[in-house]
């Protein structure tokens, strides 16, 4: 039991800050409802990973964290050379299909591979020394975890085949890094489970920008607010938009607008927030075209 829940702490307690915070240019956004499975990560799941991320860094001792820094430089320089290397497989610009590498080509990126799978080794051993907390802030995230697995399977069935079962796994996310040392899951969030890859993740990186192309230009003022503040928002097609109240974990809290039709174009909204508590929280918006979410603090 316990090692099924470390294995599930890194339900989307991974990666996300490392690695997926925009979704692979090309085919990747090909895929039906790819861009809206992206958009749901965004708005519901990285808020609750950076912040359970950030309650674990004031547990690791000193010289864990300064380890787990080295680590993170080494794996992105060597992240950067396999890329570098690849791509001079091919030239710039080139529709060609890439040509097969080289045996030294191969052997250059086999010891990239071997040395990041080193470092992650070493990585799962530290992992180890914290498995009381990784279980812990498993325990507080399960309700979300069965929320966003009922969520996703929902977006994969608007975009099932007529007559074929729907399938979260084709509308996954990509797994990016996997090429050298990183680690594939099953499902479509399989790949975030990963006890590793959790402690990887940097909790003062700044926040991938939430914007999925539903509305752009968020902002939020006076923020930190007090009793009360507004929301600046611009809809690029016409339609229903809802917005909603979410806390620190990405639970909803409460709708302020639900299916409003508005019109293209800058809005801007006023909201009472007498009724919450001081801390975080985030406005939702949902249009037609996808999702965003935008952080704010309350004193």
């Amino acid at each position: 039991m316990k090692t099924s829940l470390l294995k599930s702490c890194t339900l989307l307690l991974a990666a996300l800050l490392i690695g997926f915070g925009t979704l692979a240019k090309g085919r990747h956004d090909e895929k039906p409802g790819r861009k809206e499975v992206h958009a749901y990560y965004q708005a519901n799941v990285l808020p609750v990973v950076r912040q359970q991320r950030q309650k674990l860094e004031a547990q690791l001792a000193a010289d864990d964290k300064a380890q787990l820094a080295t680590y993170r430089t080494q794996l992105r320089d060597l992240r950067l050379r396999g890329k570098a290397l690849r791509e001079s497989l091919r030239p710039a610009g080139s529709t060609e299909a890439r040509p097969a590498p080289t045996d030294a080509q191969k052997q250059q990126l086999q010891e990239l591979h071997s040395q990041s799978r080193e470092i992650m080794v070493k990585v799962g051993l530290m992992a180890k020394k914290y498995e009381a907390p990784l279980a812990q802030l498993t325990q507080e995230i399960q309700p979300q975890k069965d929320k966003w697995n009922a969520d996703l399977k929902a977006i994969a069935a608007k975009y099932a085949p007529a007559g074929q079962p729907a399938s979260t796994g084709e509308l996954a996310e990509p797994r990016r890094g996997n090429r050298l040392g990183g680690h594939h899951g099953k499902g479509p969030m399989g790949q975030f489970f990963r006890p590793a890859k959790f402690l990887l993740l940097d909790p003062n990186a700044p926040a991938p920008a939430a914007a999925t192309g539903g509305a752009t230009g968020m902002n939020v003022y006076p923020n930190p607010a007090v009793a009360t503040n507004q929301l600046e928002y611009s809809v690029k097609k016409a339609g229903p938009v809802t917005i909603e109240i979410l806390d620190g974990r990405g639970n909803t809290l409460r709708p302020v607008l639900q299916n409003e039709q508005q019109e293209k174009g800058s809005h801007t909204l006023s909201t009472n927030l007498s009724d919450l508590p001081a801390g975080t929280y985030f406005y939702k918006i949902t249009t037609r075209s996808g999702a965003e979410t935008k952080r704010f603090v309350k004193q």
